[in-house]
């Protein structure tokens, strides 16, 4: 009885929790999808910007664009200037303090292509008349020339009578300091497309400094020089050129397809997971029906069904309703066939003949044992029968 309300109890509880569920309305169910999928589309989004910054990072140089202010020296033969290609912290008041261990403190990354442009400002004077050369070489960390390479420069050449005509012209531009006469400004690239630390056969070649001298024709004085820089430029491949020059619309390109490529990742991660569990539920119920069917084979060929079983079951069911009485004319027909094959075996039978049992258990309620009684008193009484006739 108390299995019975046991579950009687828990099938109260399927039928209020079903009636639950149904009650729930739809635009609940809708209102909760719609968030779990805003909340997980926003985490793929934040994901993205953050990848997005890295590759900005990783991909970006830290500036196209580096202007180093040198001095030469004229003590020497040939004036001779150094211009570090390191961070700042290398640096004091635009000399080399200490080099870096690693290339970590170059300024051009290695696989980067730059160029090295001059910009020189001389004055009108005899000595700068002459033709002069600028070399400028590449050295790396370990004070090694990795690249050389010359320009041949030289000042223009005004006339007198022209040159008085310009000052006359922009006298008021003089006056107030907007323009300066007395000077000229050469601006020349030396090295073009250099590709940092990939020349090969050559030992490190990732350059940390310039060397720039000053090479005057023979038998002259070097050029007067006022002012000098070095510029660094560093060139841009096209994905670097849109991310340097378009930084809103490509971080907002850039995410959103970070984003897209995320989202149809995790698309494809599902179907393969769904995929392999329903593949392998299928293949596992298959293995299972397999095994039943193997298990039944093997009992059904080696334990056949007796006879007298199914004969007992039928001997159960027709005499199912019925008293310890002749069962007619069936009886009869049993009785003879019996008989004819029996013949002489069942008269040397001589043990004591079989009385039907009435016992009855005490645990059995009382409908239980009078079907009990009945079946098998009919079923021996019909045995006892045969027993009698064949005597």
């Amino acid at each position: 009885m108390e299995e019975y309300e046991e579950e009687g109890t828990s099938w109260e509880a399927e039928e209020e929790r079903e009636g639950e569920n149904e009650g729930t309305p739809v635009w609940q169910s809708a209102l909760l999808f719609v968030t779990a999928a805003l909340v997980i589309q926003g985490q793929i989004f934040l994901f993205s910007c953050a990848l997005n910054l890295g590759v900005r990072h990783y991909v970006l140089p830290k500036d196209i664009a580096y202007q180093r202010e040198f001095h030469p020296d004229y003590q020497a033969v040939q004036p001779v200037a150094y211009v570090p290609m390191l961070e700042e912290k290398f640096l004091t008041s635009g000399q080399l303090l200490h080099e870096p261990e690693d290339s970590s403190g170059l300024l051009v990354r290695e696989g980067s292509y730059f160029d090295v442009w001059l910009k020189l400002s001389l004055p009108y004077s005899v000595k700068n008349e002459a033709l002069f050369q600028v070399q400028v070489d590449l050295l790396a960390l370990n004070s090694s020339s990795v690249f050389s390479s010359r320009k041949t420069c030289m000042m223009k050449r005004q006339n007198y009578l022209l040159r008085h005509v310009k000052l006359a012209v922009f006298a008021p531009l003089y006056l107030l300091g907007f323009l300066q006469d007395g000077e000229e400004t050469l601006y020349f690239p030396v090295v073009d497309k250099f590709e940092q630390g990939k020349i090969t056969n050559v030992g490190p070649t990732e350059v940390s400094q310039l060397r720039v001298t000053i090479l005057s024709q023979k038998d002259r004085d070097p050029p007067e020089i006022y002012q000098a820089e070095a510029h660094i430029l560093v060139k841009l491949n096209l994905l670097q050129h849109f991310l340097y020059h378009y930084p809103i619309t490509s971080f907002v390109a850039l995410s959103c397809a970070l984003t897209v490529a995320m989202n149809v990742l995790l698309l494809g991660l599902i179907v393969v997971v769904l995929s392999a569990f329903l593949l392998g539920g299928f293949s596992l119920e298959r293995t299972e029906e397999t095994e039943d069917g193997l298990e039944g084979g093997e009992k059904g060929e080696g334990a056949p069904a007796p006879e007298n079983d199914a004969a007992g079951e039928v001997d159960e069911t027709e005499t199912s309703g019925l008293t310890n009485v002749d069962l007619g004319g069936a009886d009869e027909e049993v009785r003879g066939q019996a008989n004819e094959s029996s013949g002489e075996d069942v008269r040397d039978n001589t043990g004591p003949s079989w009385e039907p049992s009435t016992s009855m258990s005490e645990d059995m309620s009382e409908d239980t044992q009078s079907t009990s009684i009945l079946k098998t008193g009919s079923k021996k009484f019909i045995t006892e029968e045969q027993a009698r006739r064949r005597a």
